[in-house]
């Protein structure tokens, strides 16, 4: 896991001219590269640079060794650390992802019809001016809400520049396939009801759970919600665990995942649980923690608002001036059992009151009941019993989990993994993950998932500009009146967007600039874009070789960077990694540049709102860079070194462990109020176990609601009441009733894989040639499937294949196959075959219901039902390893930049 070198093969050499016509897929090489032959006679020295991997959104640090500008090895920098010298298959793959022949090399033009794959190449200078030009007609004609603007996350560094371009050229209609469907609903719930979101929230493998990179946390359990960081962050998430397993105390831990991964092999328990039933769960455990008083009384009672009244007219905490008591509307009020009374809270807490976590008291003619008396209403049906029942468990096993996780004599934790993001109830279940954190007091303290560690002094992520965008715009972005919780990363509703294109409803998009490869292969449904597509004027894509989108829909294809030619700051606990580019090929461009090109140019034609961008006064923030060299100032930020110096230490040690590991930060003194504790970032500096900042979401988008005229921008309610408290709701397609579709379909991540990337790699595919469809040796004689065999796999929506692997590391009733597509179909007969041949998101489903908060759609916990299959197509599924050979890299020379760097 530490290093891999490159495999040289002859340099294909082409006599590709602008203008001339080719088409992409296997043979793309031998039409479009042109560059000077390799000359390994004369090989100079290697020289090894510090940089960073972008496989996935861990970026762990790496050597590259570089000989006469090529990249020759990559290996683990042993300096960071997170990975402390690992890197995994994804990592070393970025040689060949670097140098593949299929690579997109210059700005393409479409020439015929869409899908036809027919492409000339153009000029760069060309390009901007056509993109610009297109940008600014839809602009003027339509309006540019009628311009969708998409991108994609894990490890994207430039996913806020992609909504700060959306704002710059004035569309709210930015959107990502991830979102409401991956990480969004775990950290708009810890924003909600911890204060804290991004990355202070229950994810580990999104590179959170800081203080398990160190082995003398004190923590003894962990939960492994849905989350396998052996195969999701191998390097760094995976690593940590297997280190703190292997201390002389050990680790405990409980793997709740229908799946028997490689972390729920090392568990004490694992509960196989039914996806789609997380919430139920939930529901079972906090039952048991509240009925065996597991829970921390004394922290519940002076760090959350479990002990104060609810208005039953509002839903909302009751205040002093609802209650007839002296105050304003801003006091809240509890119950003083000694006086029998209701009181104003005095923050932090009533000196000597010992008010009731349970319960419901009359206030001025109201029954009011706490906010903890609703958490134990809202599971006063989940016994046991029924939690096993509902989730397929066994009743005794989830009882052995909760008391490993409730040990008094131990300090345990959540990680929450992204399954939940990906049906109708992730804000739900993120909340009810929270609340379960909350009543064991598990935030802040050493051995805690919860922490607000010191932030470090550059920016990853540069933020966006969401004050650009009128308030007129603002109530244009679709989706966002119903489903306010995506005003977290001002992005619209994906099923919405969609309706715009399709249907003109509420008005006609027109225009699609996409950024992140293959949205066939990561959006829901994906078929419904052959109906999407065709109703729009003009699509471009951005990205670093073609896939089924940029074959069936594009009409503009601009090159980006592979990770080895760009340059990131990277936040790594007490250290700071720099990535830095080490060669560039071609006329590729890395896409935070691309982004400012098109904004600059369309000011240049006209554009009257792109100025705004490079304007920090009307960005109300720091303005739009307009070079490389200002966006790596901006990604410094203070960081007091100059971006070379930076890039030759490394890796940046700017806090000690000791400076960085800051605990229970909400007891220090409020500078704002001398003398009180800060407390946290609600409302009420309270934990909202009760959490009525969901309630305010729905009814008015604050507090992430803005525009340029006001902050916060106070939208009409969505139809009905956000709830405050998790609840389960079985899912729109369930085994209980369906009868034609029998089994549960779930996905789930693999190491040598992230998103839809990296299925063009020869070795990755070598190593992991097809999508494994695992099921239950039950399941497996009872519909006819042998192990090693081709197999249809149907839902509603549609038909995909995968290759079946009968075990019993999956549960009964349950399939698990990963997303997938076959490069190698791109130039053939049906280019569509590319994501349709074994891709499950054929299958998963983007109608409603949807989430209420995210407006989430369906991508695991539905029905699918299973079959041998002998279809011609798979014949043409490369499956061996020669067949692999034509995207064996094709090493290239160095190039200069595109655009001037700007210093």
């Amino acid at each position: 896991m530490s290093q891999a070198t490159l495999t040289r093969r002859g340099f294909l050499k082409s006599s590709a001219a602008m203008g001339a016509v080719a088409a992409l897929g296997i043979s793309a090489a031998d039409s479009l590269t042109a560059v000077d032959p390799a000359h390994a006679d004369e090989a100079g020295e290697v020289k090894i640079i510090k940089t960073s991997c972008r496989a996935c959104i861990a970026s762990c640090a790496v050597l590259a060794h570089v000989r006469d500008g090529r990249v020759v090895k990559i290996e683990g920098n042993p300096e960071s650390p997170m990975s402390q010298g690992g890197v995994c298959a994804k990592g070393l793959a970025g040689i060949q992802a670097l140098y593949h022949p299929n690579r997109n090399k210059y700005p393409m033009r479409r020439v015929g019809e869409r899908g036809t794959n027919q492409w000339e190449r153009i000029s760069w200078a060309d390009a901007l001016t056509e993109v610009a030009t297109k940008i600014n007609e839809v602009s003027d004609k339509y309006g540019s809400e009628a311009i969708s603007v998409s991108t994609g996350g894990g490890g994207n560094p430039h996913f806020s520049n992609v909504k700060r371009f959306g704002e710059a050229i004035n569309t709210p209609n930015v959107w990502e396939p991830g979102c409401s469907q991956c990480y969004l609903p775990r950290m708009g719930a810890s924003l909600l009801a911890y204060g804290a979101g991004k990355p202070n929230n229950l994810s580990f493998s999104d590179s959170n759970g800081w203080d398990y990179y160190y082995t003398d946390s004190p923590v003894t359990s962990l939960v492994l919600w849905g989350t396998d960081p052996s195969n999701s962050s191998v390097a760094t998430g995976g690593r940590a665990l297997a280190e703190l397993r292997n201390r002389p105390e050990g680790l405990r831990t409980v793997v709740i995942d229908p799946r028997y991964t490689l972390d729920a092999a090392k568990a004490e328990v694992w509960l196989p649980i039914r996806p789609g039933t997380d919430a139920a769960l939930l529901l079972t455990w906090t039952r048991w923690i509240l009925e065996n008083e597991k829970y921390d009384e004394e922290f519940c009672r002076t760090w959350t608002n479990m002990p104060y009244l609810i208005n039953p007219e509002t839903r909302l905490t009751l205040k002093a001036t609802e209650a007839g008591l002296p105050g304003t509307d801003e006091d809240y009020v509890i119950w003083d059992p000694a006086s029998n009374a209701p009181v104003v809270v005095t923050y932090p807490f009533n000196e000597g009151v010992a008010a009731p976590l349970f319960g419901t008291f009359e206030v001025n003619g109201m029954q009011c009941p706490t906010g903890g008396q609703l958490l134990k209403e809202s599971c006063e049906e989940w016994t046991l019993e029924k939690g096993a029942e509902i989730c397929w468990l066994d009743a005794g096993q989830i009882e052995r989990a909760l008391e490993i996780y409730t040990d008094p004599n131990g300090q345990s934790g959540i990680m929450q993994g992204v399954c939940i993001d990906q049906y109708v109830q992730s804000q739900q279940c993120a909340l009810g993950a929270l609340n379960l954190e909350f009543l064991m007091g598990n935030v802040e303290k050493p051995g805690t998932m919860l922490q607000k560690f010191a932030p470090a002094p550059c920016k990853d992520q540069l933020g966006n500009t969401p004050r650009l965008l009128s308030k007129e715009k603002v109530m244009k972005r679709c989706g966002t009146i119903e489903h306010k919780g995506i005003l977290c990363w001002d992005m619209a509703h994906i099923p919405s967007v969609f309706k715009a294109m399709k249907d003109g409803d509420p008005y006609q998009i027109h225009m699609w600039i996409e950024r992140s490869g293959n949205k066939h292969v990561v959006l829901g449904n994906s078929s419904c874009l052959d109906e999407i597509v065709p109703k729009l004027d003009y699509v471009v894509q951005c990205f670093m070789y073609p896939t089924a989108f940029s074959v069936l829909c594009a009409d503009l294809l601009l090159p980006t960077t592979e990770w080895l030619e760009t340059n990131l700051t990277i936040p790594q606990l007490n250290t700071i990694v720099m990535r830095q580019a080490v060669t560039h090929l071609f006329e590729t461009v890395e896409e935070g540049i691309i982004w400012t090109q098109i904004v600059q140019k369309c000011a240049e034609l006209g554009n009257e709102h792109c100025p705004k961008a490079f304007d920090e006064a009307a960005c109300m923030t720091t303005p739009f860079y307009k070079n490389e060299y200002e966006k790596q100032k901006q990604h410094l930020n203070k960081l007091e070194m100059s971006w070379e110096d930076a890039c030759e230490q490394g890796v940046i040690q700017w806090a000690t462990p000791e400076e960085y590991r800051t605990y229970q930060t909400y007891l220090a003194e409020d500078p704002e109020n001398p003398g009180k504790p800060k407390g946290f970032g609600t409302p009420s500096k309270k934990l909202e176990v009760y959490c009525e900042s969901n309630i305010i979401l729905g009814r008015t988008g604050a507090p992430w609601s803005q525009c340029a005229e006001e902050a916060p921008l106070v939208l009409p309610p969505a139809s009905a009441d956000y709830e405050p408290l998790c609840y389960y709701q079985e899912p729109a397609e369930s085994p209980l009733t369906d009868t034609e579709y029998p089994l549960v379909l779930t996905e789930g991540r693999l190491p040598m894989y992230h998103h839809g990337t990296l299925r063009n790699i020869p070795y990755l595919r070598e190593i992991y040639p097809v999508p494994e469809m695992w099921i239950h040796p039950a399941d497996a004689e009872k519909y006819g499937i042998a192990d090693g065999q081709w197999v249809n796999i149907e839902s509603r929506r549609g038909k995909t294949h995968g290759m079946a692997h009968v075990t019993t590391a999956i549960a009964k009733g349950v399939v698990y196959q990963e997303r997938f597509w076959a490069p190698e179909l791109l130039d053939s007969d049906d280019p569509a075959q590319a994501y349709k041949v074994m891709n499950i998101n054929v299958l998963t489903k983007n109608d409603p219901p949807y989430n209420p908060e995210y407006g989430t759609y369906t991508l695991r916990g539905f029905q699918v039902k299973v079959s041998p299959s002998d279809d011609e197509i798979l014949d043409s599924v490369w499956v061996r390893p020669e067949q692999f050979q034509p995207w064996m890299p094709a090493p290239s020379d160095a190039t200069e930049d595109v655009f001037d760097y700007g210093a």
